[in-house]
């Protein structure tokens, strides 16, 4: 197994991290009372908005940081195309608790009108893990980078 890099151990704390906020989440809305700055979070847990199809929020949040957590651990253990595609995964997985996080938000200031402290730190966690993810796959991996692949496509058209 490769040694993990600073980036990777970053990504990996901050999906465990997510995880345990969700978790945190998934506590209060199962009756549990939770601290929160003020009491943005039982209001934006009592709203509509608290559970999609009958799933609670904090579930999915389990889940997105899950499947970054398994692609992350995967990109360790992987070898060439294999590893390039779990830092696709991460940064795929990411963008989309990203874009939903945000739309999140976007209901929590403008419609329900209350902020809950640990949606806004998993909001934080998801836009950090993004951003990393983003670096890391600009990062050549152990397969050929793009521009060697594209240098060696013009030497045969030489």
């Amino acid at each position: 197994m490769k040694r993990a890099s600073p980036m990777q151990i970053a990504l990996i704390a901050l999906a465990v991290l997510g995880l345990a906020d969700s978790a945190y989440l998934l506590y209060e809305h199962l009756g549990h009372e939770i601290i929160c700055i003020g009491s943005g979070c039982s209001i934006v847990d009592d709203s509509v908005y608290a559970e999609v199809f009958g799933v609670p929020m904090s579930v999915m949040g389990l889940v997105g940081y899950m499947l970054i957590l398994g692609s992350a651990l995967a990109g360790l253990r992987l070898r060439g195309r294999a590893r390039e595609w779990a830092k696709v995964a991460v940064y795929g997985f990411a963008l989309v608790g990203l874009l939903y996080s945000g739309y999140l938000t976007y209901l929590e200031l403008f419609v329900i009108r209350a902020i809950c402290t640990w949606c806004v730190v998993s909001a934080a966690i998801v836009t950090a893990i993004f951003a990393l993810a983003a670096v890391e796959l600009q990062k050549p991996g152990t397969t050929r980078s793009r521009r060697s692949l594209a240098q060696k496509g013009r030497e045969r058209e030489s």
